[in-house]
């Protein structure tokens, strides 16, 4: 079956493997990646995605960035991968071929050739990034990419995957490293019709692996225990729940906001009969907005002592947090509409036979909505693409084009934040969550600041803010830890940056909330008549289960914050050694020792000594 799918998504070229040799003379390599991306969303080689430009309006622009290879992290393609890791995806790549038909020793010299192949791309790739001169995020001609990278189809690609938007050379797209793109047109150039015809049409298989019958998902399950170490399949429910939630998100969440049906309209008026008149929702609401503003306020005076940082940066990203403004959930507008969602729909056809044929329908909808995003939009139709057009939307997201911070009603119905749980629990879990969002978002300033700059001489290198210093880090950890911290992708090394300046500013901004809370006093922005919302929402009693009454407000942020570092989901081996080249983040057990360490409020707040170390580039 999966034999037959590839052929037909590759008409009159197919896969050399199972293929007469002599077919492989007529394949084009470009008509096969054109296809692909146009009927699949598979991009090997380059990645076609539709995002802001860092201009005022910040409109939408087609963006290229590298492709996808197969192993999660380029880490897995070097010198100190980890061998586990390697073989697993060897004896996958091993056994599909054997699925298909090959013979063993042809499949484990497929299982070769695919993996030394990623390595030589993945190689290029690193090769370009570190050269001196580079040009990243540059808007350029399609003309003039041509002329940079001729042997890969980007305008053709284009045209395709956009066929309702006037593309031509003339087009601006823009592209996240110009230099990576002329070292894969090299790459592509300086390769054989066998490889590149092996990887492009394993870049296909691998998307549908696990959508096929049994003994391709067993395939696809075996290699995601080699990655993180689980020996139990997930239920076909969970899976099936899973793919329903990634296709549709916006069809869930409209669900599960839209207001109660008559037939719940008596539980509702119970929920609406709690003291001063709140329900969950509505108290969830109006705490999450008081303590925005306090995190908003905080993170602005923690900038304003970034020394480190260029002062007129300082002064833009400043404004753009003065300016920031939140939004819960869908628009109430839009659900008020009867047909907006099934307009929204209307392009997306669920009737294939075959399960994986879905696929084709998933990417096809998906496409329009994002060519969608070239077109002008009105402002409840910027905040539903903002919010359901990425690849994995979030509870907690920033657009950049509407400089808001877009929360999840789901998140807020839900027991991970209550507006009756301490203050501190609130500012340790869905504060902290908040911050590193928007911290996270911080390099992005950056670039909106360089392009608005009209002195070249006051442009700030994104690399100054999000670049840790990796010797104070590791100080006073083992050995081991601090060879494997330096071996950490910039992402990794980033999420970790990140994480512990959300900390850091959290803590400060519950001191100041607490004794707002105290004077009575308003919290600036927040735009509510705050004196009678704090005692409305129960904060001026702060009411606890017996268990907590012992605790003050920072000793509760401590518990409740390390708290998250000690629930981790238990693997069957260790997963923590590759977990920041899977994820994009460090294990647990170097996160609570290092926030430990260098969060000086955390040990402070318990009475055990602090180290007096502070490093830098952390609010």
């Amino acid at each position: 079956m999966l034999q037959t799918q590839l052929t037909q998504s590759l008409p009159n070229s197919g896969w050399q493997a199972i293929s007469a040799t002599n077919r492989l003379q007529n394949w084009e390599y470009k008509n096969a990646l054109k296809l692909l991306q146009t009927k699949f969303g598979i991009f090997p080689y380059y990645r076609v995605s539709v995002e802001n430009s860092y201009n005022v309006p910040y409109d939408y622009v087609i963006t290229l960035d590298e492709g996808e290879v197969g192993l999660p992290d380029k880490f897995f393609y070097g010198p100190d991968a980890d061998e586990e890791v390697v073989r697993g995806y060897k004896l996958l790549l091993r056994d599909f071929a054997i699925n298909m038909g090959i013979v063993s020793r042809e499949a484990d010299l497929f299982a070769d050739d695919i993996f030394h192949y990623e390595r030589r791309i993945v190689h290029h790739i690193e090769s370009a990034k570190g050269r001196g001169e580079r040009q990243q995020n540059k808007l350029i001609r399609l003309a003039e990419l041509k002329s940079i990278a001729p042997s890969l189809p980007v305008l053709e690609s284009l045209q395709a995957i956009f066929p309702n938007t006037r593309i031509s050379e003339e087009t601006e797209v823009l592209v996240r490293d110009v230099e990576v793109f002329h070292e894969l047109s090299t790459l592509i150039s300086t390769s054989d019709k066998k490889p590149i015809n092996n990887f492009i049409i394993w870049s296909l298989a691998r998307q549908m692996l696990p959508h096929l019958s049994k003994e391709y998902r067993t395939l696809a399950e075996h290699f995601d225990h080699a990655i993180y170490g689980r020996t139990a399949t997930y239920p076909r429910w969970l899976f099936c729940s899973k793919v329903v939630r990634d296709w549709v998100p916006f069809a869930v969440d409209a669900l599960q906001q839209q207001p109660p049906k008559q037939q719940f309209e008596g539980a509702a008026r119970m929920r609406s009969n709690e003291p001063n008149g709140l329900n969950k929702t509505t108290g969830n609401e109006k705490f999450l907005q008081l303590m925005f503003y306090s995190l908003r306020n905080q993170l602005q005076d923690s900038l304003a002592q970034a020394s480190w940082l260029e002062p007129t940066a300082r002064q833009f990203m400043h404004k753009k947090l003065a300016e920031m403004r939140l939004q819960f959930g869908i628009p109430s507008e839009v659900l008020e509409q009867p047909d907006y969602i099934s307009n929204y729909y209307n392009d997306l056809l669920l009737s294939n036979l075959n399960f994986v044929e879905h696929l084709e329908s998933i990417w096809t909808f998906r496409r329009s909505r994002m060519e969608n995003k070239l077109k002008t939009l009105g402002m409840l139709d910027v905040i539903v693409s903002e919010m359901y057009t990425t690849d994995h939307p979030q509870p907690i997201a920033y657009s950049n084009k509407l400089n808001m911070l877009l929360v999840s009603r789901v998140l807020v119905n839900n027991n991970y934040y209550d507006y009756r749980y301490p203050v501190a629990v609130n500012f340790a879990r869905i504060g902290t969550d908040i911050l590193e969002t928007l911290i996270n978002n911080f390099p992005t300033f950056l670039l909106q600041f360089n392009a608005q700059s009209t002195d070249i001489s006051d442009a700030v290198p994104e690399i100054e803010y999000a670049t840790p210093d990796i010797n104070c880090l590791s100080a006073g950890q083992p050995p081991h830890l601090v060879h494997e911290l330096r071996t950490f992708s910039p992402e990794a090394l980033k999420s970790f940056h990140v994480t512990l300046s959300a900390a850091r500013t959290a803590a400060r901004a519950l001191s100041t909330f607490v004794t707002a809370i105290d004077a009575g006093t308003a919290i600036q922005g927040a735009g509510i008549d705050q004196a009678v919302t704090y005692e409305a929402l129960g904060l001026t009693r702060r009411l606890r289960v017996p268990g907590l009454r012992s605790f003050n407000e920072n000793e509760l942020f401590t518990l409740a914050y390390m708290q998250q570092h000690c629930s981790t989901t238990i693997a069957d081996k260790d997963y923590a050694r590759i977990k920041p080249h899977v994820e994009r983040q460090l294990a647990e057990r170097y996160l609570f020792n290092a926030t430990w360490q260098h969060i000086q409020f955390l040990p402070r707040s318990t009475n055990c000594a602090a180290s007096e170390v502070s490093c830098s580039n952390l609010l």
